[in-house]
């Protein structure tokens, strides 16, 4: 995994992220030697004020495999569970809020 952030303001900081998982999978009848995840992340972050800020993410993922497993389904977690796997290899999730600090 790398991750980095920036300050291109004192107000607006952007963010990126890359992970890559793999590991071995069996189940129904499939074998596989190899399942790969590769997941990509952006975000950007505005403060509203000193204690308010609005932001926006969006996260893709795209799963592989070898021998002969299908593709995974791609499954972003979040931090409410909100979204499931996805019907494909292939995911992308856009989140935006805003927060403010008490």
């Amino acid at each position: 995994m790398i991750n980095g952030r920036y300050a291109l303001t004192p107000a607006l900081a952007i963010g990126t992220a890359y992970a890559y998982s793999t590991g071995k999978f069996s189940s129904f009848g499939y074998t596989s030697d190899s399942v790969k995840y590769h997941q990509f992340g952006l975000q950007a972050d505005y403060a509203l004020s000193k204690r308010t800020d609005f932001h926006v993410e969006t996260v893709g993922q795209i799963g592989s495999a070898s021998g002969d497993v299908p593709a995974p389904a791609a499954f972003v977690t979040t931090n409410n569970g909100a979204f499931g796997p996805s019907s494909s290899s292939r995911q992308v999730l856009v989140n935006t809020g805003i927060r403010h600090c008490f």
